[in-house]
């Protein structure tokens, strides 16, 4: 289950950027996880810790960007490559990535590049 929660670092960044979602799983100062942990009240050491899926829908949502991961087949059909784009709620294309040997890290670097795009807006 741990690859399906954004990383401590971007869950950090996403908290910066006002993300409050509810979420199944928190970090704590050190990026500790908890399952399954609800604090009573707002515990200012603890992070909210979402799914990459919640993240992608919030940014969606909030900020109008997309960002998805695509298998590029393009440079030879039995290499499986990927990258990822992000464009606006009109279809322009705001960053289209290098290629990434896993989905996974695509994913990832999809998600530090929209909170890198929203830092900078």
């Amino acid at each position: 289950m741990e690859k399906e929660f954004a990383p401590y670092e971007q869950a950090l960044e996403l908290k910066e950027l006002g993300f409050n979602e509810p979420c199944f799983r928190y970090y704590n100062y050190n990026g500790t996880h908890f399952f399954d942990y609800k604090p009573k009240t707002d515990d200012k050491n603890l992070t909210k810790a979402p799914l990459y899926q919640q993240a992608f829908r919030w940014f969606r949502e909030k900020y109008d960007k997309y960002g998805v991961v695509n298998i590029d087949l393009s440079n030879n059909l039995e290499d499986k490559i990927f990258v990822y784009m992000i464009e606006d709620k009109l279809g322009y294309i705001i960053d289209r990535s290098e290629e990434y040997n896993t989905y996974e890290e695509a994913e990832l670097e999809c998600l530090k590049k929209l909170i890198e795009i929203v830092k900078n807006k």
